[in-house]
């Protein structure tokens, strides 16, 4: 236990820059916490038996068709510095920072009763980092990911969501979720992916990108490696 402890340690660290040491938040602290407990439920949980079985998923982010052309026919600047842009011809929203950093950017269809986000909207913070990613359908949204990253800038985490089945009729829907982790030098660290709380399948490799078996988890002393 306490090599996890090491570990944790040793990524609150490189996750938390000065600055945001001097300016504490809770919600960045949840954030951490919530990571930890996930460093440690990898470190200790073994891949349960189920009937379930796995397919190849890509979690990587995706590109909305409608960003590849995007016009801005209207431009709307706001009194505190933030900005947005709408191409009117396909719905596609671009939204600013005050200090003029994309922050958010999709489509919105219009419909009635009211209108829908459709297809890909993605989230960034004002280093200009994806931290969230989500497909929505005028039924809501049916996939999510989100993004942690040491402060060199590379990912520290992944963490991948989606349903199959109906999700109003709990007998047919599966909820996945792949988890993902990362060495500082952008190698991955470990994968598990799990389908209604049950963990169906997990991978991890060293450093070097060397597939090893789960145990070598518990092994694992810091995420820190060279490029």
């Amino acid at each position: 236990m306490s090599h996890i402890l090491v570990l944790a340690v040793t990524i609150f660290n490189l996750v938390m820059t000065q600055a945001d040491k001097r300016t504490f938040s809770f919600n960045r602290f949840w954030k951490t916490l919530s990571l930890i407990l996930t460093i440690a439920s990898f470190c200790s949980c073994n891949a349960q038996s189920t009937n379930d079985t796995t397919k190849s998923v890509d979690t990587n982010p995706k590109v909305a068709p409608e960003s590849l052309h995007f016009t801005a026919h209207i431009i709307e600047n706001n009194s505190d510095g933030t900005k947005s842009e709408i191409d009117t011809l396909t719905g596609y929203r671009k939204y600013y920072f005050a200090k003029g950093k994309l922050q958010m950017e999709g489509k919105v269809t219009k419909a009635s009763p009211k209108d829908y986000r459709d297809g890909i909207w993605k989230y960034y913070n004002e280093a200009g980092q994806l931290m969230k990613q989500e497909t929505s359908t005028k039924d809501g949204k049916i996939n999510e990911l989100n993004f942690m990253y040491f402060k060199n800038g590379k990912p520290l985490s992944k963490t991948y969501q989606y349903y199959e089945g109906d999700y109003k009729d709990k007998a047919t829907l599966k909820f996945h979720k792949i988890e993902t982790l990362f060495y500082t030098n952008g190698q991955e660290l470990s994968e598990r992916h799990s389908i209604n709380g049950n963990i169906v399948d997990e991978k991890c490799w060293d450093s070097k990108g060397n597939s090893k078996p789960i145990e070598y988890l518990k092994t694992i002393k810091s995420v820190e490696a060279n490029e």
